[in-house]
């Protein structure tokens, strides 16, 4: 999305100076070679973002004629230059949605840019959603010509969602850390901060955001030690260290403070700080010296586990201590080394005893570190020790404070896990499967067959269904892959409906096996009565010297041949499939079809269409409600009026019933018939407001079979009318919602027919 409006912004930056450089052409002769010179450095920018932007660009003229587009507008839509370059952009690309254009373009010829969200046809007859931006551009004196930006939001929005997630979750850590943190730009103003340093510091948020962190909270006297540090972490360090910050009201805080440089694309940008209030142990560690006893009462009363290391073992530990660990008495706990209360191992298969005495013997004043514990009962849990030199009856030992960190280990791990993970399906995602390609490709994994998977029909379903079940074919998808696939095969999902695999040390032979096994349980399965079908194209690197790339390709074109003969008869058993449930959700749905589908058939022979027509007839009356499939059935099924809400959703189903029926080749033509179904003669009807003989003459021909069916059956909320006052309503409305000329025929040929 950024990149959109960095091109929008672009764009219209060099318009605007075009047209200037254009006028003082014209009102300065003297400049203009200069002016000229200007033009063409402008016309040059211009076709660097047409060329590198991600989004696609199309050049029109003001006729809507296609003069030029970018790669990206070829990989949306898949058209080549020789196939569409000289044709109208609304025929090609706007389809059904050409008047929508018609009148962006006018729009557009004005001087206005037009952003907008609409349906484009991709070059194998698919709607595309995507956003629009259109705008005037001369590129070089003369005709006015106009540039379409396209941005296609199928493969934005699964990006903007995992985007959306990671900030979530980095907001949710941020603003719960007890810690305080602050984030700087590297003129060390504050960017943001948090709940807690808010708390620390005594400003609020608002009072910090621009404003220097050395006016704020470093005294005179730390500013040059404060510079020193924000100098240190944006050439790149790490700084850890402990020193005096003031608050607000002019009292100084005792502070440990991390330091880590913000990078972004190989740029340092800024600094993250994260500040603990040490004044308590400080002031702590100086009642420890004048006085046992204040210690020993902040030592056993602590909410934090607290015990006294000397000579690598504990001498002393508080009560929280003893709650943490299960035990009910000291003496589990005193006299033992800290590896005797930890498993042997820590993170990362360390010894725990190499790795404690490692820590003690580096230790100087203090030091922070991860630890995990083993608990009385074997549990183990992670814990945040900082481990102090302190003065106890004149002896130097180590105060151990301990926090348990499980809940936010578990929010890391969570994290890490989605960072490698599809959210919906649990697979690894794109981003560890371009890792392990890289990793996998080395000769001893050769020979490594990659396998493309491609679901079958999944935006029919989504647009019949609803999304939700479109989730639960993919869920299914993944675990039918999974349990035909061995443990150490790689199983990726790239995003909406294509999936990968990496076969390490899998011959072509071998991955066919696979692939039968996928087949094999794909079959077994459905969900609801949707039967699963998936689409395969795989390719084998044997040798070093091939192109990995070469080899994903290939697998990825194979792939979508196989898709091109596999998606018509997959989508005729969806629709089949669609009518199916829709009849179920509603048997008197089912009832109404056959009989609007006779009554269609009658109205055709009475107007003597040929037996083809008939036939096509026929088959759009039965269809005509295909579209219901997405309302909610505790809405087809009410037994009172509808409110406006769900009277707005009812009106919803022609729209999707043609996306369901266009998505067939063969029903391109009937899905037209259905959108029209429900408009009126006199232009009040929907979706599109069409008037008399603009709707087509099936969807006129359903409209009064429709309501002729719907008066005379009975209803939930009323009883059948007779078909006098049925006739008397369809006559009343002839010229107004029905073509009058129908209506006579119906009346005149048919309903005497039926009588």
């Amino acid at each position: 999305m950024q990149n959109l409006y960095l091109a929008i912004v672009a764009i219209m930056i060099i318009t605007i100076s075009s047209l200037i450089f254009l006028y003082l052409y014209k009102e300065k002769k003297k400049e203009t070679s200069f002016l000229n010179s200007q033009l063409k450095f402008k016309q040059e920018i211009f076709i660097e973002i047409f060329n590198n932007s991600q989004n696609g660009i199309l050049i029109v003229d003001q006729k809507g004629t296609i003069l030029n587009f970018n790669k990206p507008f070829e990989r949306i839509f898949e058209f080549k230059e020789s196939e569409i370059v000289g044709l109208n952009v609304g025929d090609v690309i706007f389809g059904s949605e050409r008047n929508e254009f018609l009148d962006i373009r006018n729009k557009v010829i004005q001087g206005k840019a037009i952003m907008s969200n609409t349906l484009c046809l991709e070059r194998n007859g698919l709607s595309t959603e995507v956003r629009l931006l259109a705008f005037p551009v001369k590129l070089e004196m003369g005709e006015m010509r106009i540039c379409l930006v396209f941005n296609a939001l199928a493969y934005t929005n699964s990006s903007l969602k995992d985007l959306e997630l990671q900030k979530v979750y980095f907001r949710q850590l941020f603003e719960n850390s007890p810690e305080a943190i602050c984030i700087l730009d590297t003129e060390d103003r504050f960017v943001d901060v948090n709940h807690a340093f808010e708390q620390v510091f005594g400003y609020t948020k608002e009072e910090l955001i621009n404003s220097s962190i050395n006016d704020a909270i470093v005294s005179a006297r730390l500013k040059a030690e404060a510079t020193e540090l924000s100098e240190n972490v944006i050439k790149g360090n790490i700084v850890d260290y402990e020193t005096l910050r003031s608050r607000k009201d002019g009292s100084y805080v005792n502070v440990h403070i991390l330091g880590y440089p913000l990078i972004f694309e190989d740029k340092k940008i800024g600094v993250f700080g994260i500040y603990k209030d040490i004044t308590e142990q400080k002031r702590a560690e100086e009642a420890l010296k004048e006085s046992e006893h204040t210690f020993r009462t902040l030592f056993e009363g602590s909410s934090d586990a607290i015990l006294i290391l000397d000579d690598n073992k504990f001498v002393d530990c508080n009560p929280a201590t003893m709650e943490l660990l299960g035990y009910d008495s000291k003496e589990n706990i005193i006299d033992r080394y800290i590896w005797e209360l930890s498993p042997e191992f820590q993170a990362k298969g360390l010894s725990s005893k190499e790795n404690a005495l490692e820590i003690i013997r580096t230790t100087d004043r203090n030091k922070k570190f991860e630890w995990l514990l083993e608990k009385k009962d074997g549990t183990i849990v992670p814990v945040e020790a900082m481990l102090t030199s302190i003065l106890l009856n004149e002896k130097k030992v180590f105060h151990v404070l301990l926090r348990d960190i499980s809940e936010r280990k578990k929010m890391e791990q969570r994290f890490e896990y989605l960072s490698y993970h599809d959210f919906l399906t649990g697979l690894y995602n794109r981003r560890f499967f371009e890792e392990e390609l890289r990793r996998l490709d080395v000769k001893r994994n050769y020979p490594l067959t990659v396998v493309y998977v491609d679901v079958n029909g999944l935006k029919l379903i989504n647009d019949s269904f609803g999304h939700s079940m479109g989730d639960d074919l993919l869920k299914t998808v993944a675990e039918v892959i999974k349990g035909a696939c061995r443990s150490d095969d790689i199983i990726a999902r790239l995003g909406g409906d294509e999936f990968v695999l990496l076969l390490p040390n899998t011959k072509a032979c071998d991955a066919e096996l696979i692939l039968k096994r996928i087949k094999a349980l794909a079959s077994q399965e459905k969900v609801g009565n949707i039967a699963l079908s998936v689409s395969f194209g795989y390719e084998t690197k044997n040798y070093e010297g091939e192109n990995i790339h070469e080899i994903l390709k290939k697998a990825e074109d194979y792939m979508y041949k196989k898709k091109l003969y596999e998606r018509p008869s997959m989508r005729g058993k969806t629709i089949s499939a669609i009518i199916n449930t829709l009849h179920e959700k509603n048997r008197r749905e089912d009832q109404h079809s056959h009989r609007v589908s006779a009554l269609c058939e009658r109205i055709g022979m009475a107007l003597d269409l040929p037996e083809g027509q008939l036939e096509e007839l026929k088959t759009v009356g039965l269809l005509h409600d295909i579209g219901k499939i997405a309302i909610e059935e505790t809405i087809l099924n009410k037994p009172g009026k509808l409110t406006e809400g769900e009277w707005e959703k009812i009106k919803r189903h022609p729209e999707i019933g043609y996306r369901i029926l266009n998505s067939v080749h063969e029903m391109s033509e009937m899905a037209d018939y259905v959108l029209s179904h429900h408009e009126r003669w006199d232009g009040g009807g929907y979706p599109k407001g069409l008037k008399g003989i603009a709707i087509p003459l099936q969807s006129r021909i359903i409209a009064i079979a429709d309501t002729y069916d719907a008066m005379t059956s009975e209803r939930s909320y009323r009883k059948a009318l007779s078909e006098k006052i049925a006739l008397e309503e369809l006559q009343g409305n002839a010229g107004i919602q029905f073509d009058p000329e129908l209506v006579e025929v119906f009346i005149k040929k048919v309903e005497r027919n039926l009588a």
